[in-house]
């Protein structure tokens, strides 16, 4: 390690991993991504780098142009992504299974309304006159 880089070893018990930060200057060829926004393909590849062991929480924020936290919390979504997908059993969420749920109910109540429908418009194409006052 040279004399103007130096290493912190943090824990994030959050997503029960740990991430290595560097405090190095990057060399001055590197510049800095654009602040703002990122798309779903580089955050992708930032936290593909990250777990990987390619790049630190810090190169990868100056890179991407974001905060370190903003780095950590990729990498947690990622991981929580992740972690949900490998559940075994249905493999969807409990939101997921609950509008499931919703979706059957309502479809069953629309097919009961149009048969309801049906039979009514039926019933009142069979009637002789139209409903309504009587003629005197």
């Amino acid at each position: 390690m040279s004399s103007n880089e130096k290493s912190l070893h943090i824990v994030d018990s959050s997503a029960g991993g740990e991430a290595e930060r560097s405090e190095a200057k990057p060399p001055a060829d590197v510049r800095r991504g654009r602040p703002g926004r990122r798309g779903t393909a580089e955050r992708t590849q930032a936290v593909l780098e990250l777990l990987s062991g390619k790049a630190t929480v810090d190169q990868l924020a100056f890179r991407f142009g974001v905060r370190p936290e903003t780095i950590e919390k990729w990498r947690d979504i990622a991981l929580e992504g992740i972690e949900q997908s490998l559940r075994q059993g249905t493999g969807k969420s409990p939101r997921e299974i609950e509008l499931e749920k919703k979706l059957r109910s309502l479809e069953r109540a629309f097919t009961d309304l149009a048969i309801r429908h049906e039979l009514v418009e039926r019933a009142l194409a069979e009637r002789p006159t139209r409903p309504g006052r009587s003629r005197r």
